[in-house]
C-alpha cells in the first residue's frame, strides 16, 4: 500500500471515529440540559472503556485510531492517572453504575478534542501530498 493510501485510509478511520463520538456526546449533553431520560450510551461506555485500555497499556488496538490515544497521551503527560481516573468513572457513569452528570463531559470533550484534533492533522497531512 503506497504512503498516500494508508494515510487516506488513516484518515477516514480517525474521522469516522470522531464523527461518532461527537454523535453520542451530543445525545448525552442534550439529555443533560434537558432532563431527559437518558438515551442508550452503551456505545459510548465501550468507547470510553477502549480509550482508557489503550492508555493504560499502550498497546495499539483496532477499536480506538492510535493517533487520537497518542495525542491524549502526550497532552495529560503529566496528569495521566488522572484521567485514567475519570475515564473509568466516566464509563461507569455511562453504564448507569453511578451518577451520570455534568462533571462527566469534559472527560468527553477531552476525547472529542483529541479525535477532532487528529482527523484535522491527518487531513492536512493528506492535502499537502
Amino acid at each position: 500500500m503506497s504512503d498516500i493510501s494508508a494515510l487516506s485510509n488513516d484518515y477516514e478511520e480517525t474521522s469516522h471515529f470522531a464523527e461518532r463520538v461527537n454523535n453520542a456526546v451530543l445525545v448525552l449533553k442534550r439529555s443533560l440540559l434537558r432532563a431527559e431520560q437518558h438515551p442508550d450510551l452503551a456505545d459510548l461506555a465501550t468507547i470510553v472503556e477502549a480509550v482508557r485500555k489503550q492508555l493504560a497499556s499502550a498497546e495499539p488496538s483496532a477499536d480506538i485510531p492510535s493517533e487520537i490515544v497518542h495525542r491524549l497521551s502526550s497532552e495529560h503527560k503529566s496528569q495521566l492517572n488522572y484521567l485514567l481516573e475519570d475515564l473509568d468513572t466516566a464509563a461507569k457513569a455511562l453504564r448507569g453504575k453511578s451518577p451520570l452528570n455534568s462533571t462527566v463531559v469534559p472527560v468527553l470533550d477531552a476525547i472529542c478534542d483529541a479525535a477532532d484534533a487528529s482527523a484535522s492533522a491527518m487531513f492536512r497531512r493528506l492535502r499537502r501530498r
